[in-house]
């Protein structure tokens, strides 16, 4: 028996018409970890029976900044929630032949709404993690902060904070020089969270996508590249401006290598190192910082993608997790952390999720458990 593969489509706190459900041709959601997460509706229209106007074009339905949601659910398995977005852009082709107009309905994650205003505030006293939870908890958001620490404040008597730009450009800075990532993303249970932390990769795995192995295999094409001139150590120098004193940074080894291979990305032997210029910064704790962010950043340099066949994975692969790869050599095998899935709903009821990858570690570290309860197999 065929697992059974639905969607549910919300439209400005409702559920979509049949209207739109029946119009629909296909659906493509982008979860991403280093951009906003999309979402595009391809939808059927023609001129209505009576010749007033046309199908959904003239129901203004799909409203500058109305708010979507996309949830799917694979076989008996409790709906997973992909996206809530705003729509930023139609995009409507007229044919000659029937059924060949289409309207193109775009839509992008809640962090479309930290983007509409540019703003020159001053954040004095303040960690970039105060920062980010202050952002997050703004009354124009009201999103659930998941922050982390970043642990190195600015007194205004020396360094005051200044923001120049739109709330996600100014997290996405401080998040980029502390090694962190920065998203808006849905939980589980619908709620929007805003995130500020390195990249999760040491939790439990959400599943293992095996490769080229018999009837357990539940992917359809896998690549994997190593490119091992990515990785870098770093070096940065600057002056105090207060006593003229030099700051220095330094880092050779990325700290986010535990638990996702045996052999770090970043080699021993005769490495690559770059010095890092222009820093704005003042105070050897955040210049130290900034270096191994730098390093931390070019060791994802293992990158695999493919797409997953999901009648036998049985479940809904998100970005920004952990997963387990296994069937593709030593090397390859071990644990990743989903950059990106591209999910697509055709209207016959066909789901496709490609996916990206990166690790940033070669090889197996002994402590592998491919087939875990809570993982997928």
């Amino acid at each position: 028996m065929a697992t059974q593969i639905s969607f549910a489509l919300g439209i400005a706190g409702s559920p979509a018409p049949a209207t739109v459900l029946n119009a629909i041709k296909r659906i493509e959601m982008e979860d991403h970890a280093q951009m906003a997460d999309m979402m595009r509706l391809r939808l059927s229209v023609a001129v209505k029976e009576d010749g007033s106007g046309w199908t959904l074009i003239d129901d203004t339905l799909f409203t500058r900044l109305v708010h979507l949601t996309l949830s799917v659910t694979v076989g008996t398995g409790r709906a997973t929630p992909l996206i809530s977005a705003y729509v930023i852009d139609v995009d409507t082709k007229f044919a000659n032949e029937p059924g060949g107009s289409e309207l193109i309905v775009t839509a992008m994650d809640p962090t479309v709404l930290m983007h509409l205003d540019e703003r020159v505030k001053s954040w004095p006293n303040m960690k970039d993690s105060d920062v980010a939870n202050a952002i997050f908890r703004d009354a124009h958001y009201g999103f659930t902060p998941i922050v982390d620490d970043t642990g190195w404040s600015r007194h205004e008597d020396d360094v005051t904070l200044m923001q120049r730009g739109t709330d996600i450009q100014f997290l996405q800075h401080l998040a980029a020089r502390n090694g962190y990532e920065c998203f808006v993303e849905l939980s589980d249970n619908g709620e929007v969270e805003g995130h500020f932390h390195p990249p999760r990769h040491d939790g439990q795995p959400q599943g293992t996508l095996t490769v080229n192995t018999g009837s357990a295999t539940n992917v359809n094409r896998f690549r994997a590249k190593f490119d091992m001139l990515g990785p870098t150590t770093a070096r940065a120098a600057t002056l105090d401006p207060d006593d003229a004193t030099k700051q220095s940074g330094r880092a050779d080894n990325a700290t986010q290598s535990d638990g996702m291979g045996d052999q770090p990305a970043v080699p021993a032997d005769r490495p690559r190192t770059v010095l890092l210029s222009q820093l704005g910064m003042a105070q050897a704790g955040e210049v130290q910082r900034y270096a191994q962010a730098v390093v931390d950043r070019s060791s994802w340099s293992i990158v695999a993608d493919g797409e997953l066949n999901t009648v036998a994975y049985g479940g809904v692969l998100k970005a920004k997790q952990s997963v387990m790869v296994r069937g593709v050599g030593k090397q390859f095998s071990g644990r990743y952390y989903v950059e990106r899935v591209l999910h697509t709903i055709d209207s016959d009821g066909g789901y496709t999720q490609r996916f990206t990858l990166r690790r940033n570690a070669t090889g197996l570290t002994g402590q592998e458990n491919f087939r875990s309860d809570d993982a997928l197999a």
